[in-house]
């Protein structure tokens, strides 16, 4: 679709920064250095207007099919004529063939309402629609052609060029060179179509000599214009850029230009390198009008082994007050298979998340994380063993944490082998593990433990499943360095037996199907009370909802704590589906227990003989919406202690999701206050091409936003732009409440 005048205009102005911010961006180009002066006269003559539009080329989808059949020969064989009617001058050596004549030379084709083939002069010639198909597949149509036998040589009357990834070529006249150029003058290019009613595109480039090598695969300009609504805004003695087939090619990225109230106005200007087709490197100036110069880079690998990336930045200034200073930060991941070194089935790989200081990603919006883990690990993994040894070193930015009293894990190892896998006598498996965490300041902790898990599933005549399960497990700690706890060995053993009991019910009626599953365990466990004797470090953030309602053993999310105590899970699943695609999905239950049971929180909800209410129900009515409700329900009062509900749909043009969060106060679990925040996203497409969007999160507790931000984007096949803006509402310390806003350009198949 054709924007609307005004519109364009509008669209003229931010592309015509796109060649301003970066001289033509593309993945690979060489530059002159004239400027051009004259919005008259491109290339320093009188305005040529070519006697030709890009409407004329036939689309791509149909050029293959329609215009020219594959065929392939070897190129040593004679030229191929086919036609509905071939006649011979049998003295002259002259063929003509006409009526969707076409001819073929090794992988080259050509087609033409009439050809005349001059055996003796070794010429074809076409007259009326002409189209040839290269090597490399590109196609050219003409209005005439004159051609050496093997098709790489000739002339061309006014031929019109469609590059694979959109690109299309226009000229009043040409040549083909040693079957790998496409030599054209007076041309035009361009990834915009046009129509009669408005026959100028966007955006063009107009060049007394444009050059296309099919071997490069580049587009050489000679005396080129870049203009813009018709209008020349830049001018190049000489330039180059990949033809739009090329995927990967060392050069300018698409350039980012925001505007910040804290950092100032700043410009991204990215720039890649194609080191080889397997490994890549960008290294991006980010220039800001306060702050200076970050660096940014990374680089990108994939291997026969696997994969991985490493993004560095840094920058020197002022910013934290303490004189001029570094200020950087590393991120990346890697995975590996080690198969190549003898060890199979093994694996390697790292995550590295660092920053310099608490405010540095958040001062120029890499990221709003509070909290960062880096992580290196190699492990094993068939389909019966699993093994893992991790280093894990945690990074925090909340301004009232000491580093000094945040553990490093050297090392944490996990194992996991289920040793029998048999219909008669069940599943039986053996996990194990340690960790040793180490602090500057305060505990050191040391825990090792194994686990053996089994159980054995069977299927009563009235369909009921019951499978009784058992476990047995021992845990060794020691502890070092704990100002409340005795430097002490402590050993802890434990274990479970029981029984869960399923049976699902099915019914099929109008509206699809339904199953109903009433569901009970019956847990048999010794109580415990660690809290006097073993430190708390991986369990207290306790969760309670429909995903940890039927679990087997403990559900403290680590190893410090374990959930002793008899007591049965009673609950309820129920499912509906049908052929539409309309699904009900619910879960609803709650614990009982013979006593209470003290090492949970008293706001976790498991700590009274009466658990609270949890469950869920999800809504899908594809392909409009989708909606989830899950909830926590307090056993005394019946009030909400979590309150979820995420819906996303769509309708028509419009698309989006909103979502809404209440978690009640937890201090054992480090939240000392009610949490409680709603956030939302939409999109509107407005046509085919404009779309509006925006989303915003608010602390609903602290009645206050969180972040809104929003824009507007235009897209179509030749050309992409973004202006967006945002505002941040988290102040701290240097990184400042301020609004950005944002403008991409992309000029699609300019090599960008």
């Amino acid at each position: 679709m054709i924007p609307p005048r005004p519109i364009r205009r509008l669209l003229a102005g931010c592309v015509a920064l796109a060649p301003l911010l970066t001289a033509l961006p593309a993945a690979a180009q060489d530059f002159g250095t004239d400027i051009f002066g004259d919005n008259t006269d491109g290339f320093g003559r009188n305005t040529i207007t070519p006697p030709f539009s890009f409407e004329e080329v036939p689309p791509p989808e149909t050029t293959m099919t329609d215009v020219l059949r594959t065929r392939t020969d070897d190129a040593r064989t004679p030229l191929v004529l086919e036609a509905d009617a071939v006649t011979y001058d049998t003295g002259g050596r002259i063929a003509r063939a006409v009526g969707e004549a076409e001819a073929f030379y090794g992988d080259r084709a050509l087609g033409a309402d009439a050809l005349v083939y001059d055996a003796e002069n070794g010429v074809v010639s076409a007259e009326g629609a002409v189209a040839l198909r290269n090597d490399d597949g590109t196609l050219l149509f003409a209005d005439g052609a004159s051609l050496a036998t093997d098709l790489t040589r000739g002339t061309i009357d006014e031929p019109r060029l469609l590059i694979e990834g959109g690109g299309k070529l226009a000229a009043v006249s040409g040549e083909r060179v040693d079957g790998r150029y496409t030599v054209l003058s007076k041309a035009v290019y361009s990834a915009c179509d046009v129509c009669l009613e408005d026959p100028t595109p966007l955006w063009r480039v107009r060049a007394d000599r444009v050059i296309h090598d099919e071997v490069s695969r580049d587009i050489i300009y000679q005396d080129a214009t870049f203009d813009v609504e018709g209008v020349s805004v830049f001018y190049l003695p000489y330039f180059r850029h990949p033809d739009p087939s090329v995927e990967r090619r060392t050069g300018f990225l698409t350039p980012e230009f925001s505007r910040d109230e804290t950092i100032g106005a700043t410009l991204k200007t990215p720039y890649f390198i194609n080191l080889a087709p397997n490994r890549d490197l960008t290294v991006t100036p980010y220039v800001m009008t306060k702050d200076g110069l970050i660096l940014e880079a990374e680089y990108r690998a994939w291997t026969e082994a696997g994969r991985y990336r490493l993004e560095a930045t840094g920058t020197v200034n002022n910013t934290l007050g303490d004189g001029d200073e570094f200020r950087g930060a590393l991120n990346g991941e890697g995975l590996f298979r080690l198969d190549g070194v003898g060890a199979e089935d093994w694996y390697a790989g790292y995550g590295v998340d660092l920053a310099s200081d608490d405010t540095y990603l958040r001062r120029y919006d890499y990221s709003n994380d509070d909290r960062t883990t880096s992580r290196a690990f190699v492990g094993k993994q068939t389909d019966r063993l699993f093994t893992e040894t991790s280093a894990i070193y945690f990074q925090s930015f909340r301004p009232g944490d000491d580093s000094g009293t945040i553990p490093v894990v050297l090392p944490e190892v996990r194992y996991s082998n289920r040793l029998l896998e048999d219909p008669v006598w069940g599943t039986a498996t053996v996990e194990a593990g340690g960790v040793r965490l180490e602090r500057e300041d305060g505990r050191d902790y040391n825990r090792i433990g194994t686990e053996a898990r089994w159980q054995r599933p069977f299927v009563t005549d009235p369909g009921v499943l019951v499978t009784p399960f058992a476990s047995a497990k021992a845990d060794l700690y020691l502890i070092e360095d704990d100002p409340v706890l005795d430097e002490n060995t402590e050993i802890r053993v434990t274990g479970t037996a029981g029984l869960d009991i399923r049976y699902p019910l099915v019914a099929r009626g109008a509206l699809g199907t339904h199953v109903v599953e009433p569901i009970v365990q019956l847990v048999a466990a010794p109580r415990t009370d660690d809290s006097d004797e073993l430190p708390n470090e991986d369990s207290l953030d306790t969760e309670f909802d429909e995903t940890s309602l039927f679990s087997l053993d403990s559900r403290f999310p680590g190893e410090d704590r374990f959930e002793g105590g008899s007591r049965a899970n009673i609950g309820v699943r129920y499912t509906l589906e049908n052929d539409a695609g309309l699904g009900v999905e619910a879960v609803y239950g709650r614990v009982v227990r013979l006593r209470d049971n003290t090492d949970f929180s008293a706001s976790s909800g498991l700590r009274d003989e009466m658990s609270d209410h949890v469950g869920s129900i999800r809504l899908t009515l594809p392909p409009y919406f989708d909606v989830t409700h899950r909830f926590r329900i307090d056993s005394d009062d019946g009030t909400y202690e979590r309150n979820e509900l995420y819906a996303q749909g769509a309708y028509g043009p419009v698309r989006g999701g909103v979502g809404y969060v209440f978690l009640n106060e937890d201090p054992l679990s480090g939240f000392a206050e009610d949490r409680e925040e709603i956030y939302g996203n939409a999109a509107v497409d407005l046509g085919e091409e404009w779309t509006l969007y925006g989303s915003a999160r608010a602390d609903l507790e602290e009645e206050r936003f969180v972040f809104a931000g929003g824009g507007v984007k235009f897209e179509n096949e030749c050309c992409a732009v973004d202006l967006s803006v945002k505002r941040r509402f988290n102040d701290d310390r240097d990184a400042n409440d301020d609004t950005s806003v944002g403008l991409t350009v992309r000029l699609k198949s300019l090599g960008g």
